[in-house]
């Protein structure tokens, strides 16, 4: 059975800031991807499934698709547009402020992914008032230009948009007062993805997350397969690879450092891994060019 996983180098480019273009009954099929993904229609409409619920997307709509969340797309009108941002929850590198309320960004992904009546699709008129069109225009065109510190501009614009979308799901009930009780309370299998980023480096073993959700072993290791299509074991061991050379390639900490962030046993191990994927030493990749 083929993965339904969409694979995208956020190592490399921290951001991917996109203009999609579709004619009418192009399709995109149920995928999910460790990523979060904002689009913005511009013009003509799309159809999303968001899990198990349908949506009509309208220019001016927002769409906020939440890592490991099975989603797909079908382009219902010619000439179909929309604006895209692939990012990984956690590039933005500090925890936000706003106003008196502060809230810890992985957390509250997990909360979200976790909440079942989480809103994904904003129609055009609850963000009339946002700064969401505006930023995402911003990214846009620094992604475009690729001018020195376009990163950080685009980083800025995230976190904007991210603000605006986290203030909507407060007014509709999502709290950020509950955030540290979430830590070790039953999970939805499809927060699992968001616990496992957060807890990298810790003794991440497959019956603690089974636990976590309320299942038995086997009824986990099953879903997850089934769901993520792979087994938890190499899901984990996946992300610990891909957090393995982001910190290679943004940092000058030393590989035993990494390792342990990683939640590897040793140094000789996370290298065997790293190998494997990349086809070079966590060294060589440090120092390649481009």
């Amino acid at each position: 059975m083929a993965e339904k996983f969409e694979y995208s180098d956020l190592i490399d480019h921290r951001y991917e800031c996109f203009t999609g273009n579709y004619e009418k009954d192009f399709s995109f099929g149920l995928h999910w991807h460790y990523f979060m993904e904002i689009l913005i229609m511009n013009k003509g409409e799309i159809e999303l499934q968001i899990g198990n619920s349908m949506v009509q997307a309208k220019p001016g709509d927002v769409i906020v698709l939440l890592p490991s969340v099975m989603h797909s797309i079908r382009i219902l009108s010619d000439n179909a547009e929309y604006y895209g941002i692939k990012f990984k929850p956690g590039n933005q590198s500090d925890p936000a402020a706003s106003g008196s309320m502060n809230w810890n960004e992985m957390s509250l992904f997990k909360m979200a992914v976790s909440d079942k009546n989480v809103r994904a699709h904003f129609p055009r008129k609850l963000v009339a008032k946002t700064d969401i069109r505006y930023m995402m225009d911003l990214a846009i065109k620094e992604m475009e230009a690729s001018q020195p510190g376009y990163l950080g501009n685009i980083s800025s614009a995230v976190r904007i948009i991210l603000t605006d979308i986290i203030r909507i799901w407060q007014a509709e009930g999502l709290s950020p007062e509950n955030l540290a009780g979430q830590m070790e309370e039953t999970l939805s299998i499809e927060a699992i993805p968001a616990y496992i980023d957060e807890n990298m480096a810790e003794d991440l073993r497959v019956e603690k997350l089974a636990a976590i959700c309320n299942l038995s072993y086997s009824g986990f290791a099953k879903k997850f397969r089934k769901m993520f299509g792979r087994s938890c074991k190499q899901y984990i061991e996946y992300m610990r690879i891909r957090k393995v050379a982001q910190l290679l390639k943004d940092t000058s900490k030393d590989l035993n450092t990494i390792t342990q962030e990683t939640g590897f046993a040793d140094a000789s191990h996370m290298i065997r891994c790293f190998r494997k994927e990349y086809g070079m030493t966590p060294k060589k990749f440090r120092y390649r060019k481009g």
